[in-house]
């Protein structure tokens, strides 16, 4: 006997239409975060970009944010998980997303004051 479908909770939805806009995102964002570090570590002078430690902060939050966003993609693109799981890790991995962006613009954020 065919065991009939049982229809899946709202959180247990297919978050593959969710998937797609937040890896196109990182990709754009990591761009701009690797542009961003590429322009400002070249200089015309032999001096060193980091200087000061506002240089330092500055730097360390960008490549934070950077990394983070990296593990975020990685868990958007692991398949590994059962589809019964999906809808919870898609929820810690929104949260990761949300950490390193407010890290990034920090980071841009102390670039332009400091």
């Amino acid at each position: 006997m065919i065991e009939p479908e049982r229809p899946t909770p709202d959180y247990e939805a297919d978050i593959a239409p969710f998937r797609q806009p937040m890896v196109t995102s990182i990709g754009i964002i990591m761009g701009f975060l690797l542009n961003f570090l590429a322009n400002w570590a070249v200089t015309d002078d032999d001096e060193s970009a980091l200087q000061t430690t506002a240089d330092w902060i500055v730097a360390g939050s960008i490549m934070a944010s950077t990394a983070l966003f990296a593990l975020v993609l990685y868990r958007l693109l692991d398949h590994r998980l059962p589809q019964q799981g999906q809808a919870l890790r898609y929820a810690g991995t929104f949260r990761l997303y949300m950490v390193a962006l407010v890290v990034a613009f920090l980071g841009f954020g102390l670039a332009l004051l400091l």
